[in-house]
């Protein structure tokens, strides 16, 4: 079946045509992603869709896990960015709101399950907001690719960025039982991109809903937490309904089942006067498993439809199985004296990527009146040429064409152009130098100036004659466009990250971070406590973009490498070499409540749980949550959360260990498999650096140790008495301490652990030393292990 391939595969789909095709494939990728996906990522994930921008940066956080200290220093830069983040997100003006959510999703560390069941709270008050444009003119109409990120979505993309768990399912649950129909498709959007197998049922229910919205969304999460089991169920739901614009909604859902009986429907779909339920059902068709010749016959069956759009829609499908009829058909349609006739065709030609559509599209640009078909032929053009730079020779007829609208007296048309001069790239990097010349209309400037950063032109001396502009617009694009040259393009940013314009100083304070300028963030904060709502969208569009940077995926002599290293180095130096796994401020209080419980395990699982849900990025916490969920036996949750450990802390032998028993102990063979190799490797690559330390040192014990190293030949939790006492020979205090606290979290019952960490943490650790000692003396005097 169709769908099980799509799951199986998800490579061979992600540039499907349909849009729920490929949001599928996207997650299945990102839920278990290969270093070969990596380049596909970062092509999406400073994308303009922000759904597909999280999925890209979930895959590649997953691919490329940042060192635990990077981690703490990188969520202590944007923590302030954060919390104002956050309260943009709780109230004020729609627009507003969204930013913020935008930039929410990609927050260093996953917020905490209260401040989202918080800002989820304030989602019923948001349509009582004016939106920043009421009453106001806008300057220029927006010609670009429509994004469908709303209120809904914006929530339903934040719940997908929480951590995978108990926690979220409760969330989720809880908010699919609201009867607010804003906060239950926010959820099921949640669940389309993160799936949850238990919330089936209740999905089900809501996808008999009387409300189309929440009965579509419904029935995208049902198919995604379901899987090929739901179809049936999709096929009854389709029958049972007469709304047609609803039946248009299950249509293609239904039709990726490719059920035999679902075909004769297709065909019945295709020929309904309802153009609607026909567009949906030739998708339908589209998608569904069956010979070619029986497509292309309901192809050509709705090329006869007296609608322009469905015939346009079916020419096109039919154009791709090799129909030479369809061409000619959308070509009439295109030359038509109906305006919505050569709506629908200049849609249908951005699918159809030949030489052909090219020539079409821009004789049609440049002598079109209508503005919506004008528009439409824009937004097909730029579509054409994004294929075309997937891989596709881009024709020789475009820059003949480019060079005859720069000059165009239009300046809407200079400015489209410029615009698409910047997707083909370096080869239109001369056409638009030479037009950037001349040009004085500032919004044609502006859009020029953004088509040089595209085309990658590196020329300071181009930029730098519009430092000075008047237009807010040409300095800003000027800025955002110019090459990151550490000695000649600073001074132009840290002049610009003084201007009077938000948006300028906002996308200044972007490049002074790119070049390691980590302080620039402030300037940023503060814009989001302006009350001008231009300011607070310049702050979150910017934070929104510097927060999906994956410092992993950065060159070593990266500017922004090279400074949150620094920063770390401090970190350390000012900490006086403490553990750096407990280095976070709720450590000492959680140990302060759990000496209350006694040594309880149970009292202590409660514990844990609460305090798991009140620091949801806290490491320490979900390590030990994971060693006494293991020993009450509750394997699969403990398994999960030491999953989620190990992609933090990748280099630690105590999880791997750990990690390779409950593998086996929920006789999952393939996992234990993974686990036990990577612990093997690891275990063998300690046990080498022991035998060469111990060979450095001198004494009577030397010969006993090395005796004791030879017979660790097997991976062994012992291999850590080993380097504990090697490392303490060597007088290396802060890598004993990080050992001790590794056995600390892995065995937080193991009472001797917790006093010698105690005795040896510096003066800077007091307070967690202090609350280590209390905690040691309420446990009992047995150790209990996995």
């Amino acid at each position: 079946m169709f769908f099980e391939q799509l799951q199986m595969n998800p490579r061979e789909a992600v540039y499907s045509e349909d849009e729920w095709t490929r949001m599928t494939a996207l997650v299945a990728m990102a839920r278990e992603p290969i270093v070969s996906d990596r380049e596909f990522f970062e092509e999406l994930v400073f994308g303009e869709d922000t759904t597909m921008s999280l999925l890209a940066c979930v895959g590649l956080r997953k691919l490329f896990p940042a060192p635990l200290q990077t981690k703490v220093v990188w969520k202590e830069i944007f923590s302030e960015s954060v919390d104002l983040l956050t309260r943009r997100a709780c109230s004020g003006p729609m627009q507003l709101r969204i930013a913020a959510l935008k930039a929410l999703v990609f927050a260093p560390e996953h917020l905490t399950f209260n401040l989202v069941s918080r800002i989820l709270e304030s989602l019923e008050s948001a349509s009582g907001h004016e939106g920043i444009y009421s009453g106001r003119n806008r300057t220029l109409p927006l010609y670009q690719q429509s994004h469908k990120f709303f209120m809904p979505e914006g929530f339903g993309v934040l719940l997908a960025s929480l951590p995978a768990g108990f926690d979220r399912v409760s969330l989720l649950r809880r908010e699919l039982a609201f009867a607010d129909s804003a906060r239950v498709i926010a959820a099921l959007i949640s669940l389309q991109l993160m799936p949850v197998e238990e919330l089936t049922e209740r999905v089900l229910e809501l996808a008999r809903s009387q409300d189309k919205r929440v009965s579509y969304e419904a029935s995208k999460a049902l198919l995604a937490c379901g899987g090929s089991k739901v179809f049936l169920i999709m096929l009854s739901l389709f029958k049972e309904t007469c709304d047609s614009q609803k039946k248009a909604l299950l249509l293609p859902l239904v039709a990726i089942g490719a059920r035999g009986e679902v075909w004769p429907i297709i065909k019945n779909c295709a020929s309904s006067e309802d153009r609607v339920l026909a567009k949906a059902a030739i998708n339908a068709a589209n998608l569904f498993a069956v010979s070619l010749e029986d497509r292309v016959e309901l192809f050509r069956e709705a090329m006869k439809n007296s609608d322009s759009s469905v015939a346009c829609l079916a020419a096109v499908y039919a154009w791709k199985c090799g129909s030479m009829k369809a061409i000619r058909l959308i070509r009439k349609n295109f030359e038509s004296e109906v305006w919505q006739n050569r709506l629908a065709a200049a849609k249908s030609l951005s699918e159809i990527n030949s030489e052909i559509s090219f020539e079409i599209l821009l004789n049609g640009f440049e002598r079109e009146r209508n503005g919506d078909v004008l528009r439409e032929i824009v937004l097909s053009i730029r579509r054409l040429i994004k294929k075309s730079n997937r891989g596709q020779r881009i024709p020789d007829v475009i820059f003949t064409a480019f060079g005859r609208l720069l000059k165009s007296a239009d300046p809407f048309k200079r400015s489209q152009c410029a615009v698409m001069c910047g997707l083909v790239g370096r080869p239109c990097e001369e056409l638009v130098i030479g037009a950037a010349e001349h040009e004085e209309h500032p919004h044609v400037l502006a859009s020029l100036l953004t088509a040089l950063g595209k085309c990658g032109c590196d020329k300071m001396l181009v930029y730098s004659r519009f430092h000075d502009h008047e237009d807010a617009r040409v300095r800003a694009n000027m800025i955002s466009s110019m090459p990151l040259k550490l000695y000649e393009s600073s001074a132009y940013f840290t002049e610009a990250a003084k201007d009077e314009c938000s948006r300028v100083r906002a996308t200044a304070s972007e490049k002074l971070f790119m070049l390691g300028q980590l302080d620039a963030v402030n300037t940023l904060n503060r814009m989001l406590l302006v009350p001008d709502p231009v300011s607070v969208l310049s702050g979150c569009y910017a934070l929104s973009r510097i927060l999906r940077i994956q410092i992993p995926l950065l060159k070593e002599d990266h500017p922004i490498s090279l400074s949150v290293s620094r920063k770390c180095r401090m970190r350390i130096k000012t900490k006086e070499f403490g553990p750096i796994i407990l280095n976070t401020p709720e450590i000492a209080v959680v140990f302060n409540e759990m000496a209350i419980a006694g040594g309880n395990r149970h009292k202590l699982l409660w514990l844990l749980e609460e305090q798991n849900r009140k620091y949801p990025s806290s490491y320490p916490i979900r390590r030990m949550l994971s060693s006494l969920l293991a020993i009450d036996g509750q394997y699969e949750r403990a398994l999960e959360i030491l999953d989620l450990c190990l992609s933090e802390n990748p280099g630690s032998l105590a999880d791997l260990l750990d990690a390779y028993r409950i593998s086996l102990r929920l006789c999952d063979l393939p996992r234990a498999s993974n686990y036990g190799e990577k612990a093997k490797k690891l275990y063998s690559t300690l046990l080498s650096a022991c035998i060469q330390l111990c060979t450095t040192v001198r004494g009577r014990g030397a010969d006993f140790m090395m005796k004791k190293l030879h017979h660790l030949n097997e991976p062994s939790m012992n291999l850590y008495n080993a380097m504990i006492q090697l490392k303490a020979v060597e007088k290396d205090n802060a890598t004993v301490l990080d050992l001790l606290s590794e056995l600390l979290l892995s065995r937080p019952f193991n009472s001797l652990v917790v006093r010698k960490l105690a005795s040896m943490l510096p003066e800077s650790f007091s307070d967690l030393r202090r609350s280590l000692e209390v905690y040691a003396s309420s446990l009992p005097v047995t150790v209990i292990g996995i």
